[in-house]
């Protein structure tokens, strides 16, 4: 039975923290998103993604999920894939760089108030994604060059004149 107590409280002392290291956050999303300050960060980080070879239209919603995870992002991610009509490629892209790197600041701060180093929350995962993504996106690019290759020519367009 003690066990059990100790085990019920821990839990609630987790979710208390989580709580209060969570809910601030999307509250100052939804009051920061659309301004001045918002959009230049989103520029910065638009430059740093195009690195990996992802185009600006990506900068949102990879900013929105690296910062504050796939649940909040993923509403992000679908509405601005839609929005700027993303390719096959970007989305590839975004998908593998934030199933590394997504929820950063959430899940460091978790994991930082029960004990865990900045340095290998942050850094270790930020490297790794960087350098996966890095060599997915060169070989997606290879792929895609070769396919492209052996793929038969199209058809050649319909002479012109009276179509039925």
């Amino acid at each position: 039975m003690s066990f059990l107590w100790t085990f019920l409280q821990g839990s609630l002392d987790l979710l208390l923290k989580m709580f209060v290291i969570v809910v601030p956050i999307m509250v100052v999303l939804e009051l920061f998103e659309g301004s001045r300050p918002f959009r230049a960060l989103v520029r910065g980080w638009a430059r740093l993604v195009g690195r990996l070879g992802m185009t600006e239209q990506t900068a949102v919603p990879t900013l929105i999920g690296f910062l504050f995870g796939l649940a909040y992002g993923g509403g992000v991610i679908i509405r601005e894939a839609r929005r700027h009509e993303l390719g096959r490629r970007q989305v590839f892209l975004m998908s593998v760089f934030l199933s590394m790197v997504h929820a950063v600041v959430e899940d460091s701060l978790v994991f930082i108030a029960v004990g865990a180093s900045v340095a290998w929350v942050v850094g270790f995962r930020l490297l790794w994604a960087v350098a996966v993504t890095a060599v997915l996106g060169a070989l997606a690019t290879a792929v895609m060059r070769r396919r492209r290759k052996t793929a038969p020519p199209p058809p050649p367009p319909p002479p012109p004149g009276n179509h039925c």
